[in-house]
């Protein structure tokens, strides 16, 4: 083998590493932008889903709806916050709301009009999906495999939840 040739096999080696690493790295983020739409899909078509459900169901009144939803990933609940009437939070009435998240009760002070929030470990997520009604002010309700379900219940010109 001629001194010529085996430099050429080296550069064509270097070549051939740096064509694949270029593959894998390109593979590695197509497929992970492709994982970051597909949650952000989840979380749209919950949102969607469920403000159609209140949308359709609350001039309906007494009609009442069994909802299962699928959850965003990641998160392990869902919290609602009554908009109906004004939270007890802001009242001089006593109440007691367990477990309240202090980014919830930030935005209830605060008036922001969000009445859902998604929970993992603080608040990630919230945003206004109707008017609604939940007992106690603040119901929160955990994520069984990924889902919730949840009971809606036409009024008129709101929604109560359970």
């Amino acid at each position: 083998m001629k001194k010529s040739q085996l430099y050429g096999q080296v550069f064509i080696y270097i070549l051939t590493l740096l064509i694949i690493s270029f593959v894998l790295v390109y593979g590695y983020n197509a497929i992970r932008n492709f994982q970051d739409r597909a949650e952000q899909v989840s979380c749209l078509r919950f949102r969607n889903e469920l403000k159609n459900a209140i949308e359709l169901i609350q001039s309906d009144y007494g009609s009442v709806r069994k909802l299962a939803l699928e959850v965003c990933a990641g998160y392990s609940k869902v919290c609602f916050v009554e908009s109906k009437e004004t939270p007890c939070i802001l009242t001089s009435t006593p109440c007691v709301i367990q477990d309240l998240d202090p980014i919830i009760e930030d935005n209830i002070r605060d008036r922001t009009g969000k009445n859902t929030f998604f929970i993992d470990k603080a608040v990630e997520e919230s945003y206004y999906i109707g008017s609604i009604s939940v007992n106690p002010d603040v119901h929160c309700i955990k994520a069984v495999n990924g889902k919730i379900s949840i009971t809606l219940e036409g009024k008129g010109d709101y929604v109560e939840l359970g």
